[in-house]
């Protein structure tokens, strides 16, 4: 028998909204959603930045549920969004997966017969800066809001 663990929990203060939730799409949508709510609430003029900032988070929820974590919905995928000084956002994505190896995948980029892989263009375009840890399983993203 397996026993399917469910968690969704969302921890909020002044200036950050953290999530920590079970590997599901439907999850996505709920922290896209709760996130959204978070951002329109906390920062003025925000609207007009929704849309490449929920491209952006939806592409690195879903590459830690299908690829970090294989979908495995026993495993937890950590998010956190802080808004720094009303100026700028940094959100950190993690998966319990063997993380990837993000130098050679950043080179197939480049490659363009390559199919997939586009999340770290849509990263580049969007945002300000992007990193990964060593292992490659925790994704760290800043974007600078001019309101």
């Amino acid at each position: 028998m397996i026993i399917e663990r469910s968690t969704y929990a969302v921890s909020k203060t002044k200036d950050s909204i953290r999530f920590d939730f079970s590997s599901s799409m439907r999850n996505i949508d709920t922290v896209c959603e709760e996130a959204n709510r978070y951002l329109l609430s906390t920062l003025t003029g925000i609207e007009k930045h929704l849309f490449p900032i929920n491209l952006v988070i939806r592409e690195g929820l879903t590459n830690a549920v299908r690829h970090g974590n294989v979908g495995d919905p026993g495993k937890i995928v950590k998010f956190e969004l802080r808004v720094i000084n009303k100026e700028m956002i940094k959100m950190m994505i993690e998966d319990e997966g063997d993380g990837f190896d993000w130098r050679q995948q950043r080179r197939k980029i480049l490659d363009d017969s390559e199919d997939h892989g586009r999340g770290i263009i849509i990263m580049e375009t969007y945002f300000n800066r992007y990193s990964y840890n060593e292992k490659g399983n925790i994704l760290y993203l800043e974007k600078t809001i001019i309101s």
